[in-house]
């Protein structure tokens, strides 16, 4: 049986290489841990470069991004405007972040697709593939194995790709932005939807009372496009790509020089290979991001078509239909804007051969002048007057009801979303949005396990798919606890329903159960104990290869209470300007390697301080639960995202809880509910101050956690 990357690399990369690349990420650990086969974490996956560049590389910013040469700095896009209708979002841009504009973990996915073959939108390549013994070599200097004239190297050519991307000396593969807009690319670039559908009908976005907020979620995905379209950018990533190509066009040939040497297997095309990956990968974003839009502009139309058909004809000019009518034409803009602006172009990348038709998302050369000359205002017209013209005959036969009833309005009004779909095939080919395949992270972890169902019973049983659960709470009898048990295993179950293949993968994902009390467990600081506790285990053979390392959950008696309590969240879904969607049942995902001296900003007696202090990374973070398995686990296991960076969607909500991606519109009352409950907390702790130091103390210790 064919061994991955993990596998070979725990087993024969020389461990001088290991510590080599190790160095190249600082401390990623995502989630995937199928054991020794297929997708094994402990090894492989430690060793993955972070897609949060490291922190060094910020001091080349530069504040005059328009200034700086390429290569030089780092381009600063927080000062780009977008357009109209994304501008919102491109002036949130509270946090810029470091982005790695063709991102790190490309690198390790590429090594695993050369080994494995099997290409980011599931489909499986017919080039010749890396053999076990090759695959140690990409780690390795070419001038300690190579033959002449190809050993020349000294640098290993994992080191020099993730150089390409994310080293200080040539930073035109980086680029400042917000950490919104970072965020959901990142995201987008793991196979992940922006919202998945289960949780847009958890938020109740179809409903017209959210519309703005659903809108926004939808021009938030076009103003990533709009950042990876900045002429720049569009330029810093095709040389990025480039030079990597280049890269493995050297290993290439020393490759197929050491394999005509010892016997003559088919020759590697390594850069076919790698251009294979990306259009794939280019292929998976752009794929996910339109037919995503599509799906969610379909639901919010539906509403929004029904109030404008029922609003009479001699009415045309009431604020109701005004109201319905900007809501019509936000949604026809976005869906425009989605076929214009959700694009990757793969012009200019070496091994791209442009084909001889439009490929949606890739490659379309008459683009800017189809923009020109879209012609939909004159089509829909000419639509328009034969749509009318036919009630109009109608009604000389039927009656006035042809052309004045509410299914005669419906008809005139769909006619734009009719002409906007005709057109959308010129613009986008003839296959304008193909459906995304199942997300990647399923597909490795299906492979997984197919490899671990073909070991026998000693050498599986310690493999596996899970995450550990520390219960804090122990105030119920047996009977209530395993009643609370199941109401919350129920809910982190409940993911999926929308995704190719889930239902497959669901029974292998597991929780494994450990009571602090058990494990005598300080009272006082549960969080600290299990942390240890967590950091203790995951290294043994019982738990390495089932538990994943770089997250652990845990239910404390707020967690209970959001399972329990029915009025729990009651003052916060009776405020209209929230999503009660938002406040779920939640449990606390803790980072194990958190270091806790870290926490050195108390909240103050202001609510300003206190704000700034709650917004420090505590190490922890309110999750809801069926987020878990379909977001946090996907997005550590794929090197998209650390735990960090998901906190910073929740850091505002007033509970500091992850509830998916968020937009402006949706953060905003977070924030006046956090800073009235600032305010509120300071005066409450002045007055504890007086009473009883001692729990005034605590509380600033739960406060600082993020605990309250």
């Amino acid at each position: 049986m064919q061994r991955n990357m993990a596998t070979r690399l725990s087993r024969s990369l020389p461990k001088v290489n290991r510590h080599a690349f190790a160095r190249l990420s600082s401390r990623a650990s995502p989630l995937a841990n199928p054991g020794r086969v297929g997708l094994a974490h402990r090894n492989a996956w430690n060793l993955a470069p972070r897609t949060r560049v490291m922190q060094a590389t910020t001091r080349y910013a530069h504040t005059d991004a328009g200034a700086a040469k390429p290569g030089t700095a780092i381009l600063d896009a927080t000062t780009y405007n977008g357009s109209t209708v994304t501008e919102k979002h491109w002036k949130n841009q509270d946090l810029p972040v470091v982005d790695a504009l063709i991102e790190p973990r490309a690198i390790l996915h590429f090594i695993g697709f050369i080994t494995q073959g099997l290409l980011p939108n599931g489909k499986k390549t017919d080039l010749a593939l890396v053999t076990p013994d090759e695959f140690p070599l990409f780690m390795t200097p070419s001038s300690q194995w190579a033959h002449a004239p190809f050993n020349t190297s000294a640098v290993p050519t994992v080191q020099k790709a993730m150089e390409r991307i994310s080293g200080s000396e040539d930073l035109s593969g980086l680029c400042q932005v917000g950490q919104n807009l970072h965020f959901l690319k990142s995201r987008l670039w793991g196979g992940l939807a922006p919202v998945p559908a289960s949780q847009w009908n958890d938020k109740d976005l179809n409903s017209p009372e959210n519309f703005a907020i659903a809108h926004e979620y939808l021009t938030a995905v076009i103003a990533v496009f709009e950042y990876l379209n900045i002429p720049q950018i569009k330029t810093n990533m095709r040389d990025t790509f480039n030079k990597i190509s280049d890269d493995f066009e050297e290993i290439q040939n020393a490759l197929n020089a050491r394999r005509q040497a010892q016997g003559g297997a088919p020759d590697l095309n390594l850069t076919a290979l790698w251009e294979q990956f990306i259009r794939a990968q280019y292929e998976v974003m752009t794929s996910t991001a339109h037919s995503w839009i599509l799906a969610r502009t379909a639901e919010l139309r539906e509403p929004v078509l029904e109030g404008l058909s029922s609003v009479p004809g001699e009415n045309h000019d009431s604020p109701e239909a005004k109201a319905f009518m900007q809501r019509w034409g936000d949604l026809l803009s976005a869906n425009s804007m989605a076929d214009f602006t959700i694009w990757i172009s793969m012009d200019g990348y070496k091994g791209f051969q442009a084909p001889s038709e439009v490929v949606a998302g890739l490659y379309n050369p008459d683009l800017a002048n189809q923009d020109k000359d879209y012609g939909f205002a004159e089509l829909l017209m000419n639509r328009l007057t034969k749509c009318i013209e036919g009630q109009n005959e109608a009604a000389k036969i039927h009656g006035p009801s042809a052309v004045q009833s509410k299914e005669a309005r419906r008809e005139r009004f769909s006619t734009s979303t009719v002409v906007q779909n005709e057109l959308r095939e010129k613009i986008r080919g003839r296959n304008p949005s193909p459906l995304p395949p199942v997300q990647p992270w399923i597909q490795q972890l299906l492979r997984g396990q197919e490899e671990i169902s073909s070991l026998g019973p000693e050498e599986s049983k310690n493999l596996g798919f899970g995450l550990a659960i520390y219960r804090a709470e122990n105030q119920f009898s047996d009977e209530q606890w395993e009643n609370l048990k199941q109401r919350l295993e129920a809910h982190l179950s409940a993911w999926g329903e929308d995704l190719p293949r889930a239902d497959e993968l669901k029974p292998l994902l597991q929780l494994h159960w450990f009571d602090c009390k058990e494990l005598g467990f300080d009272k006082a600081k549960p969080v600290p104990a299990a942390r240890s506790h967590f950091q203790e285990i995951r290294s043994m053979d019982e738990w390495t290869h089932k538990l994943a390392p770089s997250v652990f959950l845990f239910i404390d008696h707020m967690g209970v209470a959001s399972y329990t309590e029915e009025d729990l969240y009651a003052a916060y879904k009776k405020d209209k300007g929230l999503l009660s969607g938002d406040f779920q049942g939640h449990v606390l995902a803790v980072d194990p390697d958190f270091d806790e001296s870290t926490l050195t900003n108390e909240p103050g007696t202001s609510s300003e301080d206190s704000q700034s202090g709650a917004l420090q990374y505590p190490g922890q973070m309110r999750i809801h639960g069926n987020l878990v398995w379909s977001e946090l686990y996907p997005m550590l296991m794929l090197q998209s995202m650390r735990l960090e960076n998901l906190w910073l969607q929740a850091r505002e909500h007033p509970m500091k809880m992850y509830t998916g991606f968020t937009v402006p519109s949706q953060v905003e009352p977070w924030k006046e509910w956090s800073s009235l409950k600032g305010v509120m907390m300071d005066g409450f702790v002045d007055f504890l101050k007086k009473k009883d130091p001692t729990l005034a103390g605590n509380l600033q210790e739960l406060r600082k956690r993020g605990g309250i």
